[in-house]
């Protein structure tokens, strides 16, 4: 009982969270390491090209997150594709970090299907090959045909970068799969409404970001979740 009385807490405290935002306008929130955090002031902004950029403070932090539009639907971080992404920084007592969900090796987080490729069965904890790591098992569906349908990851292994083109080892081996992220770099932005009579945005987030200062006083990673936006103002462009 007493391993799940800290999660049980946490449940208490987000559901209170989720509460709160509802009536904070705008409001900007979530889990930072599994601590509370909100910020005291969040704008948005959007660039000439149309994408977003969401900016929110506190005194000593600050966390941005852009999107390539401010289109309602889901943006994928931690790939190759840099208009996506979130950063966070905090500045206090002289020590400076900074985290962003640029492309860093580490284990796989999420795959995509490049060429299905002929000659295949369906099944489970099949090797690869290439790419900048070791160690990726898939479990395959193949149809009737022997053309590969879906992957999904069976072992993460270690080392890939986001980009990454592997192989499937089996059938004629021409089904090529696409590394998106990895679990050092990932995550997503939500926008679930955009305003733009009012010019509010409103979304969910979550995201694992990358030490890219290199500073020994702060983790490798650091880890967003349950984050929530709501009704946040659109400002003319910078």
């Amino acid at each position: 009982m007493k391993r799940f009385l800290p999660l049980i807490l946490i449940s208490i405290v987000f559901a209170s969270c989720q509460e709160d935002v509802r009536f904070n306008t705008p409001g900007f929130q979530g889990l930072k390491d599994d601590v509370f955090w909100r910020s005291n002031d969040t704008r948005a902004y959007i660039s000439s090209t149309g994408q977003l950029t969401i900016e929110a403070l506190t005194p000593f932090e600050e966390i941005t997150l852009s999107t390539s539009s401010a289109n309602v639907g889901t943006f994928i971080l931690g790939t190759t594709n840099v208009n996506n992404s979130a950063t966070y920084s905090s500045s206090f007592n002289d020590v400076l970090l900074e985290y962003d969900t640029v492309a860093v090796p580490g284990p796989v987080s999420g795959v995509s299907l490049n060429n299905s490729g002929t000659g295949y069965s369906s099944g489970t904890a099949v090797a690869t090959t290439g790419g900048s790591g070791s160690g990726l098992t898939v479990n395959v569906v193949a149809n009737a045909s022997g053309v590969v349908t879906s992957v999904s990851i069976s072992s993460r292994g270690n080392a890939y970068l986001a980009g990454d083109i592997v192989t499937v080892a089996a059938g004629n081996l021409n089904c090529r799969i696409r590394i998106l992220n990895t679990l050092s770099s990932n995550g997503e932005i939500q926008i679930t409404e955009y305003d733009n009579v009012n010019m509010t945005v409103t979304g969910k987030f979550k995201f694992n970001a990358a030490n890219t200062n290199n500073s020994p006083f702060g983790g490798s990673v650091v880890n967003f979740q349950f984050g929530e936006f709501y009704k946040i103002p659109i400002f003319p462009s910078m």
